[in-house]
């Protein structure tokens, strides 16, 4: 007994697109939900964190990675964004704050000192920025190649 047909879709074409979109917004449900899972549970085993969040971080950085080189080898940068780099500098920036004020809350919660926490936000802001720029930087300037590549390959069809 076969479970599965293999070759088309028993689904028709509106079909398709409403499990399209139901499974895009799943992923991004279950991606939010990864990364306040992890934020929570940092929180809450404060130190201790890292013996808990081995799992979790990797099934997280897994499913960034495929979404990152999937997009990128589709020619695909977002389906809202602009592909510039005064947008990817406001994302970067955006991340470094959001990233400096979690690392200050959490090291305040584990320290109980102001001071650290503040001297964390910078440290951690900085970083978090600095990596991000970098790293948006370098998937732009791959976006940027594969588009042109896909591009000329449609002109020689």
């Amino acid at each position: 007994m076969k479970l599965f047909k293999k070759g088309k879709s028993q689904l028709d074409e509106m079909q398709e697109q409403k499990l399209r979109k139901l499974e895009s917004w799943g992923f991004w449900l279950t991606w939010g939900a990864l990364l306040l899972s992890i934020m929570i549970q940092m929180l809450i085993y404060k130190e201790e964190a890292g013996k808990y969040l081995k799992g979790e971080w990797i099934v997280f950085m897994v499913s960034n990675l495929y979404m990152v080189i999937g997009c990128i080898r589709l020619g695909i940068w977002s389906r809202r964004g602009i592909p510039s780099f005064t947008n990817i500098l406001l994302i970067s920036l955006l991340a470094g704050l959001v990233t400096g004020i979690f690392v200050a809350v959490y090291n305040y919660l584990i320290y109980g000192d102001v001071l650290t926490a503040l001297i964390t936000v910078a440290i951690a802001g900085l970083t978090t920025f600095v990596l991000c720029l970098l790293a948006l930087s370098l998937s732009l300037s791959a976006y940027k190649k594969r588009r042109q590549e896909l591009d000329s390959k449609g002109d020689e069809q």
